[in-house]
């Protein structure tokens, strides 16, 4: 069953009931596309709440990973030095294209508490999915070719960024699409196959920390 977001609301809290912002720190492959996406969508849904750093472009997968522990470590440390530091999370932002060292990559993440963000082949299968159900396994080229056909302001061969403002209220919509494409996948055996992503989940935490709580409690 598809699940219920939140409406977007500007943040109106009194100064005694502020709390920290949450922080994701995303290390991207893409140096525009996933970044100026993850910052607008969380201007929108963090109600001022959620800071997304991105770190972009951080090269290859393993790369990408390697990078993403090592600010993780940086944030830690600073962290216990300051009790009043941000709460924040990691993540490995990456397509799978085909990249070397993918399983490497994921077991580094694993092993140091990083999360992923992956998309096969690539991220333009999350934003297709606000559109279509699309399921076939599909080339990046071409996956971009259809993205633009129902996003005219997407330019396969130019910057590449998503219109957040032509998605933004299709979410849930395309949430439950990604979530079916990953169950098929997991189902065969075939975990992250193509075609796939899990960008949704870090997209959720932003909603998640983004939620205003109200005297009674979460709203």
């Amino acid at each position: 069953m598809a699940r219920k977001i939140p409406s977007s609301r500007p943040t109106s809290r009194k100064s005694a009931n502020k709390s920290p912002k949450f922080l994701i720190i995303a290390v991207c492959e893409g140096k525009n596309t996933e970044p100026a996406y993850l910052k607008s969508f969380a201007r929108h849904y963090g109600n001022g709440l959620v800071e997304v750093e991105t770190v972009a472009p951080a090269g290859a997968p393993l790369t990408i990973v390697q990078t993403a522990v090592a600010r993780k470590k940086a944030r830690d440390g600073r962290k216990k030095a300051d009790s009043f530091d941000k709460l924040f999370e990691v993540w490995a932002v990456f397509d799978r294209d085909e990249h070397p060292n993918i399983p490497q990559a994921l077991d580094m993440a694993k092993a140091n508490n990083v999360q992923i963000a992956i998309s096969n082949p690539c991220i333009e299968i999350w934003p297709l999915l606000h559109f279509t159900d699309h399921q076939a396994p599909i080339h990046r080229y071409k996956l971009q070719r259809e993205l633009a056909k129902h996003m005219p302001s997407y330019q396969s061969d130019g910057s590449k960024i998503i219109d957040f403002e032509a998605i933004k209220d299709r979410f849930t919509v395309a949430r439950t699409r990604a979530e079916r494409q990953l169950a098929g996948h997991e189902a065969t055996g075939d975990p992250y196959g193509n075609p796939s992503t899990t960008l949704y989940r870090l997209l959720d935490k932003i909603i998640q920390n983004g939620i205003v709580p109200s005297s009674g409690g979460w709203a």
